[in-house]
Order: C-alpha cells, then sequence, then structure tokens
C-alpha cells in the first residue's frame, strides 16, 4: 500500500530551516502525525513530496515558500484594538497570538503595542521560508467513508461531532 487520496496517513517527520534550526517534530511527542490525505491538511509540497511513498519510507525534501506558506506579503499587517485580544493576556512585541478573523482563527506575531490597537504581522510563521523535511511513513489505512465525508481523520472512539 502506498500514500494516496482518501487514505489516513501516519507521519514522523522532522522539519528544520535552511540554518538546520529545528522547527517541529514528531519525534519529540513519541507520537505520530496523522491526516487525511488529498483533503488540503498538509501543505500542498508535502503532500505531493510523499504521494505514492510507502510503509517504512524515509523521505528528505525541501519546500520553496510557494509550495509551504507562501511568500511573506508585506501589506498583511492589521491594527487590531486590544479589548479584541483580552484572550492572550499580556501583550508584547514578537509574542505569537491568535486572531479570531472572518476565516476562523489565524495566527499573527505582534510587532507594536500601543494604548488601545495593537499592530500584528498576520503573515504565516513560516510564510517565505524554505521548509526541509525528513519524514517516516509509519503506517498507511484506507479512510472510511465517514472520514473522507468529514474530510478528516476519526479516533478510535468515532467522530465527537
Amino acid at each position: 500500500m502506498h500514500v494516496t487520496a482518501h487514505h489516513i496517513i501516519s507521519v514522523h517527520y522532522t522539519l528544520t530551516d535552511d540554518n538546520n534550526e529545528l522547527i517541529d517534530s514528531t519525534y519529540e511527542s513519541g507520537e505520530p502525525m496523522v491526516y487525511l490525505h488529498g483533503r488540503g491538511q498538509m501543505v500542498r509540497g508535502f503532500e505531493q513530496a510523499i504521494s505514492k511513498a510507502e510503509i517504512g519510507q524515509q523521505l528528505d525534501f525541501m519546500l520553496a515558500p510557494s509550495e509551504g506558506y507562501g511568500l511573506r506579503n508585506v501589506n498583511n499587517v492589521r491594527r487590531i484594538p486590544i479589548k479584541y485580544l483580552k484572550h492572550e493576556k499580556k501583550l508584547s512585541l514578537g509574542k505569537n497570538i491568535h486572531v479570531n478573523t472572518d476565516n476562523g482563527v489565524k495566527p499573527g506575531k505582534v510587532i507594536k503595542v500601543g494604548k488601545f490597537n495593537v499592530d500584528v504581522d498576520m503573515n504565516h510563521p513560516l510564510a517565505g521560508k524554505n521548509l526541509n523535511f525528513t519524514v517516516e511513513i509509519v503506517a498507511i489505512r484506507k479512510a472510511s467513508e465517514t472520514e473522507i465525508s468529514h474530510g478528516h481523520v476519526h479516533g478510535e472512539s468515532g467522530c465527537n461531532h
């Protein structure tokens, strides 16, 4: 069996930047990441790079920003009234926060704190960066009809919605 659409894929991975600095790794928790392949749950380049891989296979690949989180958009800065960010507690320069938008919750980084407003860089933290992956395919299984129709993986106890 190999990685294709409508399959549940379990992978261990290590993600580093171009300076070989660790960004993320599943090996730290010991639990692989599990996702439904072909539904856009991963960045496009990741799914393309592991497509057709088999269980036990290890792959090393680099994704350019266009295949990952896109290029940085210098115009993607929002001025947000502090009252809308009370859930973030103390706001400080450089703090990563979550912002409620019309398109759901999005990550942002505080770049200026004023008395009434906060300027937030709404670019994804990995936008504009090359992503260097080492990926090990741990398991592959066919997704159930329910998982396919819901668009996500269900745990052993089923779906909780």
